[in-house]
């Protein structure tokens, strides 16, 4: 039975979301519910100044992080490289010499992309690198420095509004006419900051270089360096352990246990016969089946052929055999590793193959995992109904995990925080000296009047 085009777009929303190596959508999804998460939190624990500025700083960042550089790269595609007459899709990993000569001389390459690869000289191999450099530079560092207006602004509002309501509250006290209610004021004004939020105790519920330029995420770890270094550099008195601790969780978090909770979920998977390895585009694909079979034996022949080999060997190798695979022959072992994100083959508007994609960059570990994955799950299709749910469950428990960990027990770790280290108070340390500061400044400024 075909799949409704309902079912397509979710199953399109899933495989992104799915994929924690070089996609920003659980980035983006992990940010968003835990952004939510942690306003509440501070709304309910820490006070609604607190609050306040984690919604400003937490919705505006993330915005500005997650869309700044998707966005601004799109717009560069649609301007810069039509201006120069390029085309967006080139990777520039794929403009040596030797792979050149390759896709001039390849047999299963698109004509649409042999025609570029025919007509590619000196000068244009350098307006590729020049664009490709300049896109890369100006997304980044726009959005950098909107990032960075974001967090120096947050304070800025917190500063002025503070200072109103104090101007209001002095003006609005007609004891401020001796010294001794002056005094009297800072007291009971400093007492009410302390009474306002005082909770009960908190219940737990609940290639280097090659990578920043060319992967998604690594664009987005720069962006997360620069908004670290911003907040621990702009952290006001008293706050800077905090920006530490909670910059600490979404790192982790996002970049680094992303990938390993997912193979832990695939463990699980494994153990209980659900192999959940594969792309969700290529597990819900009503021809899976039909495609593994027929790839068999040349999945099992790539296999054994790197076997004994080390594994920059064995890589190098199947990039090379996946190059050489016969259009006609190998389709199905083709539209495997399409489906499965490894690689990109080029279609025409009846959705028959015209080629291999030779603009894309093809990475042969992705390939060694992708054959070992098909192998795998080529003995557990009676069971693909169950497989399809525990790859959709596994998919959103990693999203909701990392949004808990990060909107929920870092932010009631760092008021249990608060609360040991400023005598039970779980406000805001750094909002409230600046009130306490704010309120003596003013207050002197009137004693002078």
């Amino acid at each position: 039975m075909a799949i409704s085009p309902i079912n397509n777009y979710g199953i399109k929303f899933i495989s992104q979301l799915a994929n924690n190596s070089d996609s920003i959508v659980p980035m983006v999804a992990k940010d968003t519910v835990s952004n939510a998460a942690i306003v509440a939190t501070y709304a309910k624990e820490g006070g609604k100044d607190d609050a306040r500025e984690r919604f400003i700083e937490e919705f505006g960042t993330g915005a500005a992080w997650t869309l700044g550089i998707p966005f601004l790269k799109k717009v560069m595609d649609k301007t810069l490289y039509p201006f120069f007459k390029l085309n967006p899709d080139m990777d520039c990993r794929n403009l040596a010499p030797e792979f050149i000569e390759k896709a001039k001389n390849a047999k299963n390459i698109a004509n649409s992309e042999k025609n570029i690869f025919d007509n590619l000289n000196k000068n244009i191999i350098s307006k590729y690198k020049g664009v490709f450099a300049s896109k890369f530079l100006i997304s980044t560092t726009l959005s950098a420095l909107a990032l960075l207006w974001i967090i120096k602004e947050k304070q800025k509002s917190t500063q002025k509004r503070i200072e109103k309501e104090i101007n209001d509250k002095i003006a609005s006290q007609t004891l401020l006419n001796n010294t001794t209610d002056k005094e009297k004021l800072v007291m009971d004004f400093n007492s009410k900051l302390k009474s306002q939020k005082q909770s009960k105790d908190i219940a737990f519920k609940g290639g280097l270089g090659n990578y920043f330029l060319y992967n998604p995420v690594g664009n987005m770890m720069i962006l997360d360096g620069v908004i670290t270094t911003t907040r621990l550099k702009e952290a006001r008195k008293g706050e800077r352990l905090e920006v530490g601790l909670k910059e600490g969780f979404q790192i982790a978090m996002i970049y680094f246990l992303a990938r390993p909770i997912q193979n832990a979920f695939e463990k699980i998977g494994q153990f209980f016969k659900k192999p959940i390895g594969l792309d969700p585009a290529l597990i819900f694909d009503k021809n899976l089946g039909e495609n593994l079979n027929s790839s068999k034996d040349k999945i099992e022949s790539l296999l054994n052929a790197v076997k004994s080999m080390k594994k920059d060997e064995a890589f190098k190798y199947l990039k090379e055999s996946v190059y050489n695979l016969d259009l006609k022959e190998d389709k199905s072992l083709l539209e495997l590793l399409d489906k499965n994100g490894v690689i990109n083959l080029v279609k025409d508007k009846n959705n028959n193959i015209e080629g291999l994609s030779y603009l894309n960059h093809i990475e042969g570990k992705r390939i060694k995992k992708s054959l070992e994955d098909f192998k795998t799950i080529s003995s557990h299709l009676d069971n693909l109904k169950g497989i399809k749910a525990y790859k959709v469950f596994s998919v959103i428990a990693n999203v909701l995990l990392s949004a808990w960990l990060i909107g929920v027990i870092q932010p009631k770790l760092t008021i249990l925080l608060r609360k040991k280290l400023h005598n039970g108070d779980n406000r805001n340390p750094a909002i409230v000296a600046q009130e306490e500061e704010m309120m003596k400044s003013q207050l002197q400024k009137v004693k002078l009047q």
